[in-house]
């Protein structure tokens, strides 16, 4: 399933519906009957308003084979580089104007002066929806990624969605909620790969360094006889042309 999170990098959507210090299931949480309990992926909160919408990752690579090319000595004849960006986006949502959620009990109001603060993300029936609160508020207000609101409300019970077992009806029905924009993203440092360097000449042998990048990576050294054609390293096979004590020209084959 794809995040709701990267939706909200574009259109992140949602509300509430705490009406001042009134908590809007008084009256009937004798009759607050869960049908069923979802599981929650929270949004990881970074600082302020901001929280983790999506991860990925992405890999470098410069490996150019079957052509002539030349490197100083102590750069890098070739590497695969993979990094990490996480994009973050704003917590705080607005909705387009006042709106009710009517039901057989007591009436849930959206006020459109009100702030919206994003939770997580379920899934209903198949579709992804985003969970979100105002203030103190226990109750919980989902709405879908065209920002519509499911016409029931929940509770967050033991990391857990519970869902009221009574149908709402918001009125009017063009309610739409839009994110508060407030985007960035950072790139970490690299996480896995590889490269070689050509380390020059000494004692007539070429001299080579392969490491292995991130948190544990280790480097390992090769020497090969200096004319020697060609020379294989870490499954990578290379045709020496000519190495000298400040450059290597090669072709990786």
């Amino acid at each position: 399933m794809k995040k709701l999170a990267a939706i909200l990098s574009v259109s992140m959507l949602a509300a509430c519906v705490y009406a001042g210090e009134v908590d809007i299931f008084k009256g009937r949480n004798k009759i607050f009957q869960v049908w069923q309990t979802n599981e929650i992926f929270f949004y990881d909160t970074q600082s302020g308003d901001e929280t983790l919408t999506e991860s990925k990752t992405i890999t470098e690579d410069e490996i150019d084979r079957n052509q002539v090319l030349i490197t100083k000595v102590n750069d890098t004849m070739l590497f695969s580089r993979t990094q990490r960006i996480d994009f973050y986006g704003s917590s705080k949502l607005t909705v387009n104007k006042d709106a009710v959620m009517s039901s057989s009990y007591t009436p849930a109001y959206i006020y459109k002066n009100s702030n919206f603060e994003a939770l997580g993300e379920t899934n209903i029936d198949g579709a992804v929806y985003m969970l979100v609160k105002q203030g103190k508020s226990k109750d919980i207000l989902l709405v879908d990624e065209k920002g519509e609101v499911y016409p029931r409300l929940g509770r967050i019970v033991d990391d857990r969605l519970a869902i009221l077992d009574i149908e709402f009806f918001v009125e009017p029905d063009d309610v739409k909620f839009t994110p508060v924009v407030s985007t960035r993203s950072e790139t970490s440092d690299v996480i896995s790969g590889y490269e070689l360097r050509y380390s020059g000449v000494s004692n007539n042998y070429m001299n080579f360094t392969y490491s292995t990048l991130g948190d544990n990576g280790q480097s390992e050294e090769f020497s090969f006889p200096l004319g020697q054609g060609t020379i294989e390293i870490k499954n990578f096979r290379i045709n020496v042309i000519d190495a000298g004590y400040d450059k290597i020209e090669y072709i990786i084959l």
